[in-house]
């Protein structure tokens, strides 16, 4: 393989976007040789830009003050992270300010917020993101050692539970009544209905047959209560045990009427894209109706552009073609909201980063394009809003859950939602439609019991309780797609779930 399909290719594998010039940059100073030490110094930047390495004018286009030439091998055309030639029309970085060193200009250039009457005072604290805990080789030790910290994590919740009280291991089991903790593995159902699973720990594994009504869906960590056949090598299973989530915090109210507006699935870029709806949204919010003047937050969880490449012949339903465009335009949308507001965004499975979860907020060159006011935290992340513990997911497992629970559909998220919390993991299936990055620890479980729990992803809204926990799925702002129309997907749009952190009520506004 030759040396620039390597180095492209290792960037590619670490999720590190690159200019075609940046790796020209690579070659010259060591090739291969020099590649760990680039990444050391460069690789946090997620997207890395001409202008971040080169010091040296030699490659500059002298016709072109400011523009790198293409390398040679090329034919003076620009290629992606797999080394393959693109448009340049596709290809463009999202750095348009030819002299760096004048970040006056820079900043004339940038289109001014509305301001607000006061200096905003947020109560905004990250407890969890992803981003900075990415690195893994994807070797089978590593998928054992995600599935053993998901097992770790999750037995740990079961066995503090009372009815779990005296819980042995599996290769300590003695014949008669025996309480176990593990993973299922193999999951079959008789004709007469009944279920036979395998339970594994790190101890070993035991075949369990279960005649109850409890969904239970492969990968799941559960607690099992039976009676253990020793001649049968069996658990006869008489109670299966969730992790399940304790009830929210009662009194948790704040003084201050304060408002939090929750979307997702934005689509900038597509043709589809509810442009005008979108519009009336950022109006009300620079308004005094319905309490607008009380939004301080605004949670956007996922698929902020359209992206490019997703799905089957998307160019053709695509009004902006670059990405990089796509996030500017997004960024100009943003400058209009009221400079109180602070913004709070995650990625999805349309957005420059990686498909496989858990992903890492959107890169620090995509980030430079928003203002100060913007956070950009990993999907999926954790924060708190004067005290409200918000847990923030796009929600591609949702495609999983409605196949896999039985009489589910996408107008039941809320049902799938609680089903994440019941078995305290927002992925519980590994694979099947959700390609997931085999880390050290397993970003996925869900630790502590949220206030409110957000998904997005399916296009569709609603919004139910579980044991005083706010579930919101959030709406979209795209009209329905050639493709989504192929798949009998229906979306709901322009609707804008907000939560009234003085009255821990959600209001529904449709725009």
């Amino acid at each position: 393989m030759k040396e620039r399909n390597v180095i492209v290719n290792e960037l590619f594998n670490r999720d590190i976007l690159v200019d075609p010039e940046v790796v020209d940059y690579i070659i010259e100073n060591g090739g291969t040789l020099y590649l760990e030490e680039f990444i050391k110094k460069f690789g946090h930047l997620g997207y890395i830009a001409k202008e971040d390495v080169l010091s040296d004018t030699s490659n500059i286009d002298r016709a072109n003050p400011g523009v790198m030439s293409a390398p040679e091998n090329t034919g003076g055309k620009e290629v992606d992270h797999n080394g393959k030639i693109l448009n340049k029309e596709h290809t463009k970085p999202p750095n348009k300010v030819e002299n760096m060193d004048s970040s006056l200009e820079l900043e004339k250039s940038k289109k001014v917020r509305v301001i607000g009457s006061s200096t905003p005072k947020w109560d905004f604290k990250v407890i969890m993101d992803a981003s900075k805990n990415m690195c893994a080789s994807g070797s089978a030790d590593d998928f054992t050692k995600l599935f053993l910290d998901r097992y770790r994590r999750i037995s740990a919740m079961i066995a503090r539970k009372v009815m779990m009280k005296g819980a042995t291991s599996i290769d300590r089991m003695r014949e008669g009544e025996v309480k176990i903790v593990g993973m299922i593995m193999d999951i079959r159902t008789t004709q007469k209905g009944k279920i036979i699973f395998e339970l594994e720990d790190p101890t070993g594994r035991i075949k369990c047959l279960y005649s109850g009504k409890e969904i239970l869906l492969k990968d799941e960590v559960i607690g099992v209560i039976g009676t253990y056949r020793r001649g049968k090598d069996i658990v006869y299973v008489n109670e299966i045990v969730k992790p399940d989530v304790a009830w929210s915090r009662k009194n948790r109210k704040i003084k201050e009427e304060i408002g939090v507006a929750i979307i997702s699935d934005v689509h900038v870029g597509s043709k589809t894209f509810l442009d005008r709806k979108w519009k009336k949204f950022l109006e009300w919010l620079k308004g005094n109706e319905d309490g607008a003047r009380s939004i301080e937050y605004l949670i956007i969880a996922g698929d902020l552009v359209d992206g490019i490449g997703v799905y089957p012949n998307q160019e053709e339903e695509l009004e902006i073609l670059d990405i990089f465009e796509q996030y500017e335009a997004l960024a100009e949308y943003l400058k209009e909201i009221p400079d109180r507001i602070k913004a709070i965004m995650i990625p999805g499975n349309h957005d420059i980063v990686r498909v496989a979860e858990p992903q890492p907020a959107i890169p620090e060159s995509i980030q430079k394009m928003f203002d100060s006011h913007s956070e950009f935290l990993s999907n999926p992340s954790v924060f708190s809003i004067h005290g409200y513990k918000f847990l923030t997911y796009h929600g591609a497992s949702l495609n999983n859950l409605v196949e896999l629970i039985p009489g589910m559909d996408y107008t039941n998220t809320g049902k799938m939602m609680e089903y994440m919390l019941r078995v305290r993991h927002l992925s519980p299936v590994y694979g099947e439609k959700v390609p997931v990055v085999p880390l050290p620890r397993d970003f996925l479980v869900i630790e502590d019991t949220p206030d409110v729990l957000v998904t997005g992803h399916v296009h569709t809204f609603s919004y139910d309780i579980y044991k005083g926990i706010h579930l919101i799925n959030a709406s979209t702002w795209q009209e329905q797609t050639k493709y989504q129309k192929m798949m009998n997907f229906n979306p709901d749009p322009a609707k804008v779930a907000i939560l009234w952190l003085n009255r821990d009520e959600v209001q529904v506004k449709r725009f």
